[in-house]
């Protein structure tokens, strides 16, 4: 259903209302509503404008490919930008402006092909540096200006060597992309990737406190097992996506935007408060097992009823749980609606198809349509078209089609960066693998000595060094 016709007055989700069966399972019952009531679309958007094409977005402008972001205003191609403005290609990238082809980069401006830098500006290629400007090619610098690969330049030779940069050219990119690489590998990367916290294990945790095995979190407090969760978000546990002033949350997955007290909840927004095994609910409060309900109170599988009613009614559902042993679980496979192959578990654990669907999952086909006019990869210009026409183009990863629209061509303009020549899909999942895997692997400080928990495999070409020493020697 469209979202505007969702949240009409022309449909009512307590039509779909049911009596509770303790002759059945709860999970039966609630798969067999969940089966027939409507749903607003796929597309998973609140308070959005012109962002038709993002999803998992909240209080977004003019945003084009964009997924799991908040507060952020034309954005492309990109995924957890919070609070950013006019950022391309960019990846976890939180109030900042102008970058491009930047992940975990914070408070940055007219930042580019950089990884985890804060409050850097005019600038490219970039790991780990702080409070840096006009830099090129630098690695763990600290209030740094007119540096090239960490070596002090004047301002005369830094401004001649950019003038001999052409930007826009893929293959003067990649050629600077290879060498900065390289160069990575000589220099100390902290083992986990934390700014401003305290008390806090896992990875991608900035500005929280009391933060355990916990992935992509920012504004979190006393979280347990999270992930992807950004501002306000205090006291949960088993929690995915969203947050936004959200608390007391328990294996729940996207869910957010001023919620509380939610147990096992998918998709449930807006000032809801006090669901359980809700799907789909939005701006509820107390109710049990119902889908697609909006500003609703006191309803059990979409049906109403009072107070008193359903407080007696949802205390006898849990006993009857108890005793099917359904009670502390999560929704069963067949709830999910997404293929597996599609969704964010494939990036970090990818199986084949033969083993999803041995565990239930379910797959997507695609069928990829040949383009008549689509190019290769290679027959891209190495610059910049001459013209803003849209380009039909084969993947030079797996020769799968992809559109450069006029759209990405004047932004490309702006930043004076080069076409792609991937998809957008492999390209994202390219920054990702940068943050590393939520699982943590047992490796040793380089320096200390010291056990460790990190993202990085041990057989990934990096120096890892214990944050703890890492930031004793970079302050």
């Amino acid at each position: 259903m469209r979202n505007e016709d969702w949240f009409s007055d022309r449909w009512n989700a307590l039509d779909y209302g049911r009596e509770y069966s303790f002759e059945k399972s709860f999970m039966e019952q609630l798969y067999e509503l969940h089966k027939v009531v409507p749903r607003y679309t796929a597309i998973n958007n609140i308070r959005t404008e012109n962002c038709e094409y993002c999803n998992n977005a909240s209080d977004d402008k003019n945003c084009y490919l964009t997924f799991s972001m908040s507060n952020a205003e034309d954005c492309l191609y990109s995924e957890s930008v919070w609070g950013s403005k006019d950022c391309v290609e960019s990846t976890l990238t939180i109030e900042s402006e102008l970058c491009y082809d930047c992940t975990n980069c914070t408070r940055s401006f007219r930042l580019q092909s950089s990884f985890n830098s804060e409050n850097c500006s005019d600038s490219l290629f970039l790991l780990n540096c702080r409070n840096c400007r006009d830099c090129f090619g630098c690695v763990n610098l600290r209030n740094k200006k007119y540096c090239i690969w960490n070596e002090q330049k004047s301002k005369e030779e830094y401004e001649l060597f950019l003038r001999s940069f052409d930007g826009s050219s893929f293959q003067t990119r990649e050629k600077y992309r290879k060498e900065f690489e390289d160069m990575t590998h000589q220099h100390p990367r902290p083992h986990t990737i934390m700014h401003q916290v305290e008390d806090c294990t896992g990875n991608c945790v900035l500005e929280s406190r009391n933060v355990k095995n916990s992935n992509f979190i920012q504004h979190g407090e006393n979280l347990d097992n999270c992930f992807n969760l950004y501002d306000k978000t205090n006291d949960c546990r088993d929690y995915t996506f969203f947050g936004r002033s959200a608390e007391l949350i328990y294996d729940c997955c996207t869910c957010g935007n001023n919620i509380s007290r939610l147990i096992f909840c998918y998709t449930c927004r807006n000032q809801s408060s006090d669901l359980f095994y809700c799907i789909s609910c939005d701006g509820c409060k107390n109710c049990f097992g119902c889908v697609g309900l909006w500003k609703r109170e006191y309803c059990i599988l979409n049906k109403q009823y009072t107070k008193d009613e359903y407080e007696k009614m949802a205390t006898r559902i849990i006993e009857h749980m108890r005793t099917t042993k359904e009670w502390g679980e999560f929704f069963p496979v067949r709830f999910n609606p997404m293929p597996y192959n599609r969704s964010i578990a494939y990036r970090y654990y990818p199986i084949s198809e033969e083993e999803a669907k041995l565990k239930g999952y379910s797959w997507y086909e695609e069928d990829i349509k040949d383009f008549p006019d689509a190019i290769k990869a290679s027959q891209l210009p190495d610059g910049l078209p001459e013209t803003d026409a849209p380009i039909t183009v084969k993947s030079a990863l797996s020769g799968r089609p992809f559109r450069i629209t006029t759209q990405e061509i004047e932004r490309y303009r702006e930043l004076n960066v080069p076409l792609p020549r991937e998809s957008y899909e492999e390209r994202m999942n390219k920054r990702a693998q940068k943050l590393g895997s939520p699982q943590l692997y047992e490796r040793t400080c380089a320096k200390t000595g010291k056990a460790i928990l990190t993202p990085y495999p041990p057989d990934s070409p990096y120096i890892i060094w214990d944050r703890k020493e890492y930031e004793d020697t970079f302050q």
